[in-house]
């Protein structure tokens, strides 16, 4: 019998008792988010899809990976590939494109142009305060990338009495944490230290190790009434053995052996935040944000491993990616009384210098075992690819927030944003040496209307990436690309009882001059802007608490992600579904306070099937998850123990193929991890 799950689901959420209720840590309509206009506002009166994984809620998950935290938001799915490497999917079907923002305290964490699909793994988990989601495009305040979604992080702040925390944490397939904090106050402000280092050793997949060491500081200071900031520092050192996908006959045996032995992943992130507030009066302020950043990438990777002639001998690349910023961001806050409303007006400014350095490697393969077993560097000539970048983005934006009447809000916005790549290439043929410009005003109006207990929200939004650099220059010639752009309509609605709170999202997201690689009349495949696509859901989220003891949290989204007038290696898809593109994605979360010191929970995730090819001749089924989590907490001291993956399910994080290749290798798996026992401890004072 084919289960109906979103009815499956309501049905779950209702059973329940009939007592006084609380509020819910989910998704309150009247806190406060920063992310929707860059400055401290009420969620029900920001006219945009965003959801907030509030302090409380981070306290009760105890979860050592944003994925974890983010797949309980609706509309949001972050598959993990592997040692904290992530895919997402936000309004857009699951890949690795450059259609996010990532954000930490309001300043991206890469540059634009730059795109890192593994972008959260740049921020150190244990210094998050709280996350904020934007779904929907977001570029008429933040610029580029900020398509599909925006997540932005928020650092904790610094203590109000002096602050001690120190926690660890294993599990029982090889992964362990320590993670400490410390903080104080002093006459002018505070400061805070954080330290987490955690890694996997003998998972269950091999040749899947890896570390990550991060450390974080902020120093916050009031000197006087009107001027006050605070600098910070975050530093990130990353290694994992990479193993890739597997392919079909692998996943169907249900194999953890890896074909890898030498690919890897290795990253050192520095970045450095120095923020000034000055208050000039009561209608007026000025914030100031200075950033660098300093990022090297070095890799093996196991995806640029192709084979040859030879069944024993394959191609591969090694490559070092080294960037760093320097950027300014400045606003100016101004309340108009007229309208009751403020004006923000800013400018900010991104300097960076990148180098790209890749070198051929020959790869030696053992039949016997299925396994690359070595690689070394050609006797001859090796470069494949030696280049520096020179990035400029600058933009100015406006945004006015005011009310029309007591119900009725409005909010409205654009940005100018300016590109500049200067490419130098340092090798003697490929890509010639070139500069190319970009351009692109991104407009946003919407309009809040909120009653007693209920109201809703309107608005259109354009969102826009340029042209990435490893898209444009990858090939002997430059293509000529243009910025894509995506038109997002959205409607929305909320409401609230004494025990009940929902609200409920419908969007169209509609995508336009997307970059695809199109083979030319003289054999060479280039990027193009060539595709267009169209985008469509419902998402939905429902809060019960029928009493103090327990409490019940419902997100969804159906979704409808289709191609418009797309042609990918030679075939017309357009009217296709888009690969790797769920219809229904849900999680259902329910606690139970057993006691003042004692709390259930548990949680079930459910994806529907989805096609694996852009033609929609193969499918994956989906998967259901069920995870529990004991939490007990007794004055400084807290204990838990979390049952993941409960049921032991066997599944596929993402999975897709290659259509225009025959065989079992045109198949690619992740593997989801198996079910595991994660014991954890922390002391505070």
């Amino acid at each position: 019998m084919k289960i109906c799950w979103p009815l499956l689901s309501c049905l779950l959420l209702f059973i329940c008792m009939d007592c006084d209720a609380q509020d819910s840590i989910y998704n309150q309509l009247d806190e406060v988010v920063i992310s929707a206009s860059k400055l401290a506002e009420k969620r029900k009166e920001a006219p945009i899809a965003i959801s907030t994984l509030s302090e409380a809620t981070l306290k009760k998950e105890n979860s050592n990976r944003i994925d974890y935290l983010l797949n309980k938001v609706s509309g949001v799915y972050m598959p993990s590939i592997g040692n904290e490497q992530h895919m997402m999917s936000i309004r857009q079907p699951i890949s690795l494109k450059g259609l996010y923002l990532y954000l930490e305290d309001g300043m991206p964490i890469r540059t634009s142009g730059l795109f890192s699909n593994n972008g959260l793994i740049e921020i150190n988990t244990g210094f998050i305060h709280h996350i904020e989601v934007i779904k929907g495009p977001a570029s008429a305040m933040y610029g580029a990338e900020a398509i599909g979604g925006v997540v932005q992080v928020f650092s904790k702040p610094t203590p109000l009495k002096p602050l001690v925390d120190i926690g660890v944490e294993t599990n029982s397939i090889g992964f362990k944490k320590i993670n400490a904090s410390f903080g104080n106050t002093t006459k002018i402000g505070g400061w805070i230290v954080n330290a987490n280092f955690g890694g996997q050793q003998n998972g269950p997949l091999q040749y899947s190790d890896y570390h990550k060491n991060a450390i974080s500081a902020k120093h916050q200071f009031n000197i006087h009434k009107k001027l006050s900031g605070y600098q910070s520092i975050q530093f990130i050192n990353y290694f994992a053995q990479t193993t890739g996908s597997v392919d079909s006959i692998h996943f169907a045996q249900q194999d953890f052996i890896s074909m890898q032995t030498f690919t890897f992943r290795k990253m050192n992130v520095l970045r450095l935040k120095q923020n000034i507030v000055y208050q000039w009066n009561s209608n007026n302020s000025t914030t100031f944000n200075l950033l660098y950043r300093d990022n090297t990438t070095n890799q093996n990777p196991a995806y640029s491993i192709g084979s040859t002639a030879n069944p024993t001998k394959f191609r591969g690349q090694t490559n070092r990616n080294h960037f760093n910023s320097f950027v300014i961001d400045a606003q100016q806050l101004m309340l108009v009384p007229r309208i009751n409303g403020k004006l923000i007006l800013g400018a900010s400014m991104d300097f960076t210098q990148q180098g790209l350095n890749a070198r051929y490697i020959d790869i030696t393969k053992d039949t016997s075992i299925g396994k690359f077993i070595a690689y070394t560097y050609p006797a001859n000539d090796s470069i494949l690819t030696q280049y520096r970048t020179r990035i400029v983005n600058q933009a100015i934006y406006a945004n006015l927030i005011g009310k029309l009447n007591k119900q009725f809000n409005f909010n409205i916005a654009l940005r100018y944003d300016a590109f500049e790549y200067q490419f130098k290439n340092q090798l003697r043929n490929g890509t010639p040496s070139t500069n190319n410009l970009f351009h692109q005003f991104t407009p946003k109006i919407g309009f809040t209307y909120n009653n007693k207990n209920w109201g809703g929200y309107t608005n259109y939004s354009k969102g826009f990436v340029p042209p990435q650099i490893t898209e444009i220059y990858n090939a002997i010639k430059v293509p000529y690309l243009l910025p894509q752009s995506f038109d997002n309509y959205e409607i929305g609605a909320w409401f609230s009882s004494k025990k009940m709170v929902g609200e409920i999202v419908l969007y169209q997201l509609l995508g336009q001059n997307e970059i695809i690689s199109v083979r030319q009349a003289d054999g060479i495949n280039l990027n193009q802007n060539s595709g267009s696509t169209n985008h469509m859901g419902i998402e939905y989220k429902l809060n019960y608490t029928p009493n103090s003891q327990v409490s019940f949290n419902w997100n969804a989204t159906n979704t409808l992600h289709t191609y418009i007038t797309t042609t990918i290696k030679g075939v017309n898809v357009s009217g296709n579904e888009m690969n790797a593109a769920p219809r229904f994605w849900s999680n259902l979360n329910g606690e139970l306070k057993l006691n003042q010191q004692l709390l259930f929970a548990f949680n079930w995730q459910h994806q529907s099937k989805y096609y694996m090819d852009e033609i929609n001749k193969s499918s994956y089924p989906g998967f259901d998850l069920i995870n529990f989590k004991l939490t007990y907490v007794k004055d400084q001291n807290k204990i838990w123990l979390h049952l993941l993956n409960a049921t032991n399910t066997y599944y596929a994080t993402m999975a897709t193929k290659n259509f225009s290749i025959n065989g079992n290798a045109a198949y690619s798996y992740y593997i989801g991890e198996p079910r595991s026992i994660v014991i954890g401890y922390q002391w505070s004072l």
